[in-house]
């Protein structure tokens, strides 16, 4: 699905800089202010991620229903994450700021624009005290795309929150700390405090996106919960009818899997001696999208 090579684009990008750091020459430069390493390639890395992982976490949420059709509020979610970009972004400035009074309007700056996601989180929550699980699939797809929307933002919250308290901890624990506290006066805690608050975000995120990927947008798995569905809806005629009964789902990819009823083989079966017979209630079937243009063609 969309949201699971989008997973893997974000994981993708943060091997490559690491592989960058580790094997190529790279600039850093000491903030003025706090006396600290800044990393511009992290900086490079985190700006567009923080954006597009805030518009993924936007984009897996349900639908809304303005009264006429399911929409989504798109000012809302690219607002958002144009706030988280530029929030980031201004990491990337703070070593050319030249003196405390625009260091600090920059950091004020990218704190004001940081917290709109946690205002955003806040009003998911309340929204998703309303939704009910309901019972059809339709219904369970569109509130488990609510849960893990709200999880992931719920995960982004926590862990981009922790990455701003390692900041300040790490670039300016030394200002405040006695030379007892070795770590903090280490040139190198920056780094390691950027690496281990990066794996731990991308591990994090990544889990939530699989989990997201099979509960809603995996097409083998919607499509065999919908024929399922409709299976026992028509429960009794499937069981006892002597004709053969097939339902079929489209998936997005063109692609057709269709469901048959046990009266197209349990003869065949019983003819091969094959104990068991009554517990085998269906067969599944896929048709490529491809095969289904060569058999038009051929009319």
């Amino acid at each position: 699905s969309g949201i699971l090579v989008g997973g893997l684009v974000v994981q993708g990008i943060a091997i490559l800089t690491v592989v960058i750091m580790v094997c190529f020459p790279v600039p850093v430069m000491v903030d003025p202010v706090l006396g600290s390493r800044v990393h511009l390639i992290r900086w490079c890395e985190w700006t567009p991620l923080a954006g597009f992982m805030t518009l993924m976490t936007e984009c897996i949420d349900a639908p809304i229903y303005d009264g006429s059709r399911l929409t989504h509020d798109w000012r809302a979610k690219f607002v958002l994450s144009a706030n988280e970009t530029v929030s980031t972004l201004c990491g990337f400035f703070f070593p050319f700021c030249p003196n405390l009074w625009i260091w600090s309007l920059v950091m004020a700056f990218s704190t004001v624009t940081y917290s709109a996601i946690l205002f955003r989180y806040a009003q998911k929550r309340r929204a998703f005290r309303n939704i009910s699980r309901g019972n059809s699939v339709d219904e369970i797809e569109l509130y488990d795309r609510s849960r893990m929307s709200l999880a992931l933002h719920g995960m982004c919250c926590f862990i981009w929150t922790g990455i701003l308290v390692t900041y300040f901890a790490s670039n300016a624990g030394h200002l405040v700390v006695p030379t007892s506290w070795t770590i903090f006066h280490d040139p190198a805690v920056t780094m390691i405090e950027e690496c281990f608050m990066d794996l731990v975000a991308k591990i994090l995120y990544m889990a939530l996106i699989v989990e997201a990927h099979y509960a809603a947008f995996d097409e083998a798995k919607r499509a065999n919960r919908r024929l399922a569905e409709l299976k026992n809806t028509m429960s009794v005629v499937w069981e006892n009818s002597s004709d053969t009964v097939a339902i079929s789902v489209r998936k997005v990819s063109g692609n057709v899997t269709s469901m048959v009823s046990p009266s197209f083989f349990r003869p065949a079966l019983i003819a091969r001696k094959r104990n068991n017979t009554e517990d085998i209630s269906a067969i599944v079937m896929e048709l490529a999208c491809n095969e289904i243009q060569k058999k038009r063609d051929s009319f």
